[in-house]
């Protein structure tokens, strides 16, 4: 046994997005393959524009049931 559980990860890292790239387009887009609960883009402190990559998250509960 781990001597350090930790939950499971349920977060994607998606890299390489457009720059025009919005949350509600990678969420149709990822939403195929499950329920999504958030989507963030990172944004540049400075010129406040996207970062190039972004995170989907999916519930927990979805990874075990895809798991099976």
């Amino acid at each position: 046994m781990a001597r350090y559980l930790r939950p499971p990860n349920t977060s994607l890292f998606v890299r390489n997005i457009a720059d025009e790239s919005r949350p509600e387009d990678l969420r149709r887009e990822f939403g195929r393959y499950g329920p999504i609960v958030d989507v963030y883009i990172p944004l540049d402190f400075y010129t406040r524009r996207p970062r190039g990559f972004a995170y989907i998250q999916y519930p927990l509960f979805f990874q075990f049931i895809w798991l099976m």
